[in-house]
């Protein structure tokens, strides 16, 4: 039996993990799935509820409820319910997703956003316009102290 030089195993061993680890991210991709992130949420201070679902190969979301229809200090005077302002996110791993947009009624300003699920229960919404930042920490709806509302097929 002939002895495989040193170099040539080290070489072999070099490419196999150069393989197995070129593939990790296109895994971690592929295994994201937005389950975890669908759902109601509550904006800040309980002023919207948000409904994350799937569009496409990303995820949206629309307001399914205003505390005010029709607040007096926002720019965007059109009814808050059913306006979509989450578009577009598409899963950079099994917890971020970057890439759509974030639509703030609040200034009527699309924001190049992400979205990043720190636990089951907390949602970091960012988003950037230019120089301007914002982030705001959003809350899973608990069913079963806040029943759900009606159907998106509403919309």
């Amino acid at each position: 039996m002939k002895k495989l030089p040193v170099m040539a195993i080290r070489l072999a061993v070099i490419v196999a993990a150069l393989l197995a680890t070129s593939r990790l991210p296109a895994q971690g991709i592929e295994s994201a799935k937005p389950s975890a992130l669908l759902g109601e949420w509550w904006t800040p201070g309980f002023g919207a509820r948000v409904r994350i679902e799937p569009c496409g190969d990303a995820v949206c979301g629309r307001i399914v409820w205003a505390w005010d229809e029709a607040p007096k200090d926002i720019v965007d005077k059109s009814p808050l319910v059913g306006r979509k302002v989450i578009e577009g996110m598409r899963a950079e791993d099994a917890a971020r997703w970057s890439g759509g947009r974030l639509y703030n009624p609040e200034d009527g300003r699309d924001y190049k956003g992400s979205l990043h699920l720190e636990s089951p229960t907390r949602l970091v919404v960012d988003g950037c316009v230019l120089f301007v930042c914002k982030q705001q920490v959003w809350r899973r709806v608990d069913a079963g102290r806040c029943p759900p509302l009606v159907p998106a097929a509403r919309f």
